[in-house]
C-alpha cells in the first residue's frame, strides 16, 4: 500500500502499515505532525470493514474528548464510543475511546468487552515514564488479553528497542519498532534575554559571566561604580513585539500559571491589537456567533468575558481551569489563524493537534508536589514540538525566555540540546491490583505476573541481580497481601472477603472508599454525607483556593472525628477539606445550578467540573462494587443530584 485516506505514504507509515498486517504489535517514534496518527486511522478502517474493535486510550481526558469528536466526524456516531470513567457514550461501539486508567481498570478486572478487542492504540506512551501515573501504561500493557495487538505512539522513545522487547517478552508476538526522526517542519532552539534579545545559550552565558564584575561609568572627571542590579524578568509583551517585528506569529506563549495565562492574555490585549481589519471583521462574526450559543450564565462569569475582551485583539487564554465551551471557542479562531498570541498552560501541548510559527516559554522550570524544577527533555521537546506549521512554515522556532541572575545556564543546556530521555518504568503495586490478582488468578500465575513488569526487565543484568529484583517486587507484594489480610480483605485461606471483593471495583483511594462504605465500622452516611466525604477524598489542593459559604454542621463534625479516630483512616490530611467541601455540596445537595457553586468559591469553574465528574466516577465504582441496596441506591441518588446540578453544562 502506497495510498491512504488520499496521502501518498512515507515509508515509515508503510512499513507501520505492513507490521499491522502482519498482525504484530507496532511502536511508532515520530516527530509531532509527521503523520503517525494515520497508522492509527488505518487500524480503525480496517477493523471497521470487519468485526474487530479497537480501542483508543489517550492520557487525559481533553485529548479522550477531541479524539472522540474527530472519530465520529470521520466515521459517525453511531461507530464511536467514548468511555472516561464518569461520562459513557455508546459504550458498545466498535471504535471505543478512552482514558488510559479506564483501559487498565477493564483489563485487570477481565472486563468482557476486551474479549472482541483486536487493537489498543495507546497516543503518548512516553507516559509509562511518568512518575505519578506510569504504572497505569505498564499494567494496561501487563493484563491485556493476548490476543490483543497494540499501536505505541509517541514523538520520541529513545530505548523503543528495548520497550519492544520487553512487550514480546511478556505479550508473546511480534514487535515492530518503526522510528522516524525527520520533522516535516525543522525546529530551531532559541532563548530570550531582555538585554540581548533572541539568542543562544553561549551569548546569555557569557553575559551572565559579565555580570559578576563590578560596572564603572565616567561623569565628568568622577569614574562611578554601580552594583550590578539582578536582571528582571521580562514581560511578554517584549518578546512577543520582537516576534511580530520578525513576522514569527502566530505563537503559542506557554506558561506554567493558569492565573498569569489570563493576566498576561488581559496584559497584552490592553497594549497592542494584532489583527488587520479583516481579520478583526471575521474575529467579531465568529465571537459573536459562539458567543450567541452561550447560556446567560456561562457569558456572566469573568473569565468568559475576559475572553471576549482579549479575542478582538487577537489575543487569547487557554488552560484546564475553563469552561469546555469557552476552550473550545479558543480552539476554532486559533484554528481559523485568528489568533495570534495564544497563552497556554502545558496541556495545550498533549495531542492537540493545534501548532503554530513559534513556541515560547514563560520559564523552563515549573511548579510540583515536591516544589519547584526544570523542566526534563521530554517535557521541553513535547512543547516545543508544536512549532512549526506543516506546509505553511519554513522553520518552527522555540523560544525560552532565561533569566540569567537566577537560571543555571548548564542545567538548561542539558535538557535542551536533544530529547534522549528513556521511559524508565513507574511500576508500583497497589492495593486494588494486589485484590484483583487474588480473585483473579492462581498463586502460580501470581508469581509470573510478579516477573512480567518493565521495571524487572530493564533491571536484569545476570542471576545475582535478578534474584534481587524479583526478590523487591515480590516482598513489595507480601508486604501488601499482609497488610490487606489485618485488615479484613483477605481471609486465612487467602480467599477475598466482601470488602476484599468490593475494593476489586474501586479503583482510587481504594482503602478509603471500602472503609467508609464497606467497612465493620458502621458511619451512617446518608446522601450529603456521602457526597461531602467524596468531595474531601477527591479535592485537589491548591494555592489560593478560597471558600466563602461553608456550613460546619454537628454532623459533619462528628463524621470528621470518626474518620480521625479510624484505625484505617486517621492517617491522611483529606479530613479537614470535608467542612470547606461544604460550600460546593450544599448548592448540588439543594438542586441548585452549577453557576450557585460558584458563588461560593474562587475556585476556577473548570476544575468543579472535574471534582465533579471525578465524584460521578467514584460514585459509579461504589454502585458497581456494592451489593447493598440501601448503599447503591444512595450512590444513585448522588448522581442524580450532580447531573442536575450540571445540566446545561457542555462537558466536552
Amino acid at each position: 500500500m502506497t495510498d491512504f485516506h488520499g496521502f501518498h505514504l512515507d515509508q515509515f507509515q508503510e512499513d507501520a502499515i505492513n507490521a499491522v498486517d502482519g498482525e504484530h504489535s507496532v511502536v511508532v517514534s515520530a516527530p509531532t505532525g509527521s503523520g503517525k496518527t494515520l497508522i492509527a486511522d488505518y487500524i480503525i478502517d480496517k477493523e471497521l470493514q470487519g468485526e474487530g474493535r479497537v480501542i483508543y486510550t489517550a492520557p487525559i481526558k481533553a485529548l479522550s474528548n477531541q479524539k472522540y469528536k474527530d472519530f465520529t466526524s470521520e466515521y459517525g456516531e453511531d461507530k464511536i464510543g467514548l468511555i472516561t470513567g464518569d461520562l459513557v457514550i455508546n459504550p458498545r461501539a466498535q471504535i471505543l475511546i478512552m482514558t488510559t486508567e479506564v483501559y487498565r481498570n477493564m483489563a485487570i478486572t477481565k472486563d468482557s468487552v476486551l474479549d472482541s478487542v483486536s487493537y489498543c492504540i495507546m497516543d503518548e506512551i512516553h507516559y509509562l515514564g511518568d512518575f505519578e501515573r506510569g504504572y497505569v501504561w505498564e499494567e494496561s500493557i501487563i493484563f491485556s488479553p493476548t490476543h490483543v495487538r497494540f499501536l505505541f505512539l509517541s514523538a520520541t522513545i529513545p530505548n523503543s528497542e528495548e520497550f519492544a522487547e520487553w512487550v514480546k517478552s511478556i505479550k508473546g508476538h511480534d514487535v515492530t519498532v518503526i522510528k522516524y526522526d525527520v520533522r516535516p517542519v525543522p525546529l530551531k532552539i532559541a532563548f530570550y534575554d531582555p538585554d540581548i534579545g533572541i539568542t543562544n545559550l553561549k551569548e546569555i552565558s557569557k553575559k551572565k559571566e559579565l555580570d559578576k564584575y563590578p560596572r564603572y561609568e565616567d561623569a565628568g572627571n568622577k569614574r562611578r561604580f554601580f552594583r550590578q542590579q539582578r536582571v528582571q524578568k521580562p514581560k511578554p509583551g517584549q518578546l512577543v513585539n520582537i516576534l511580530e517585528r520578525q513576522g514569527k506569529l502566530p505563537c503559542i506563549y506557554f506558561v506554567f500559571s493558569r492565573a498569569r495565562t489570563q493576566e498576561y492574555a488581559l496584559t497584552l490585549a490592553k497594549a497592542h491589537n494584532y489583527l488587520s481589519s479583516e481579520e478583526d471583521r471575521r474575529m467579531t462574526g465568529i465571537v459573536s456567533s459562539s458567543y450567541a450559543s452561550l447560556s446567560p450564565e456561562v457569558k456572566s462569569l469573568s473569565s468568559t468575558k475576559e475572553l471576549r475582551e482579549c479575542l478582538t485583539k487577537g489575543v487569547a487564554f487557554h488552560h484546564a481551569g475553563l469552561l469546555p465551551d469557552t476552550k473550545a471557542i479558543v480552539e476554532k479562531l486559533f484554528g481559523e489563524g485568528l489568533i495570534k498570541v495564544l497563552f497556554a498552560t502545558e496541556t495545550f501541548a498533549v495531542g492537540i493537534n493545534m501548532p503554530a510559527k513559534t513556541v515560547c516559554f514563560d520559564g523552563l522550570r515549573k511548579y510540583t508536589e515536591t516544589g519547584f524544577r526544570y523542566l526534563n527533555s521530554k517535557e521541553f521537546f513535547q512543547i516545543s514540538g508544536r512549532a512549526g506549521r506543516r506546509g505553511i512554515d519554513k522553520e518552527g522556532l522555540s523560544v525560552s525566555v532565561v533569566n540569567r541572575s537566577f537560571d543555571e545556564i548548564k542545567k538548561i543546556e542539558l535538557f535542551t540540546k536533544r530529547d534522549d530521555l528513556p521511559i524508565l518504568s513507574q511500576f508500583r503495586l497497589s492495593p486494588n491490583t494486589v485484590l484483583n490478582m487474588i480473585n483473579i488468578h492462581t498463586a502460580a500465575e501470581i508469581n509470573i505476573i510478579l516477573q512480567m513488569n518493565f521495571f524487572t526487565f530493564q533491571r536484569l543484568e545476570g542471576k545475582k541481580d535478578q534474584m534481587r529484583v524479583l526478590n523487591t517486587i515480590r516482598r513489595r507484594y507480601d508486604s501488601l497481601v499482609k497488610d490487606l489480610s489485618k485488615m479484613g480483605y483477605i481471609d486465612s485461606e487467602g480467599k477475598l472477603t466482601q470488602i476484599g471483593m468490593f475494593t476489586t471495583q474501586i479503583f482510587s483511594e481504594e482503602i478509603e472508599i471500602s472503609q467508609l462504605f464497606a467497612g465493620s465500622v458502621d458511619f451512617g452516611l446518608d446522601e450529603y454525607q456521602m457526597l461531602v466525604v467524596l468531595a474531601a477524598l477527591t479535592f485537589e489542593e491548591r494555592r489560593e483556593v478560597e471558600f466563602y459559604d461553608v456550613t460546619p454542621t454537628k454532623a459533619i463534625r462528628n463524621l470528621e472525628k470518626m474518620i480521625r479516630n479510624h484505625p484505617y483512616l486517621k492517617k491522611g490530611d483529606w479530613p479537614k477539606n470535608m467542612i470547606r467541601m461544604t460550600a460546593i455540596i450544599n448548592p448540588v445537595y439543594q438542586d441548585k445550578g452549577f453557576i450557585d457553586i460558584l458563588k461560593n468559591t474562587n475556585m476556577l469553574e473548570g476544575d468543579i467540573i472535574r471534582l465533579l465528574m471525578r465524584l460521578l466516577d467514584k460514585l459509579e465504582q461504589i454502585d458497581r462494587a456494592t451489593d447493598d441496596r440501601d448503599l447503591r441506591h444512595k450512590a444513585r441518588n448522588c448522581k442524580d443530584l450532580i447531573r442536575n446540578c450540571l445540566k446545561g453544562i457542555h462537558l466536552f
